[in-house]
């Protein structure tokens, strides 16, 4: 069961480099993101369209920073026998899914080009979400129901 938890911590890790690369390259970010603004009101002020940037960076970068905590907390208790963090960390899953894919549409430029933190955050979602698959497995079920034998 401990590589479950080490799968988890990976991945939050592999999200942790995505939120810094998102932090280093803020400013592409963010032009980008005024460009998108500019595109779908074309008469709003410049200091209309980097309030509204501003709001989807740090907005998107926000919530998965949350959602890698989250995780990243909830594998202690999984790791001592809790087998309700299985079902925590499903629920996680999804959240991060969303997140992912914020991060995917407010911080991807559609190109086939490497973007570190849009594939650094596709990476920690699939290592995710291997974490899971491999925690609700019948192996897994038995170290649940061997690591608390008071029940």
């Amino acid at each position: 069961m401990r590589y479950v938890g080490a799968l988890w911590l990976i991945g939050a890790a592999v999200g942790a480099a995505a939120l810094v690369f998102a932090y280093l390259d803020r400013d592409t970010h963010l032009a980008g993101l005024r460009d998108t603004a500019a595109g779908l009101d074309a008469a709003a002020d410049a200091a209309r369209l980097d309030q509204v940037a501003a709001i989807a960076l740090w907005g998107t970068l926000a919530l998965y920073a949350v959602v890698l905590v989250v995780e990243a907390l909830l594998v202690r208790p999984l790791l001592r026998g809790a087998g309700a963090a299985r079902w925590a960390l499903l629920l996680m899953l999804a959240l991060n899914t969303g997140a992912v894919v914020l991060v995917f549409v407010f911080l991807g430029d559609g190109s086939a080009d490497f973007q570190p933190t849009v594939h650094l955050a596709g990476v920690q979602l699939a290592v995710a979400a291997l974490a899971v698959l491999l925690g609700l497995l019948p192996p897994a079920s038995r170290w649940f129901r061997d690591a608390r034998p008071g029940r």
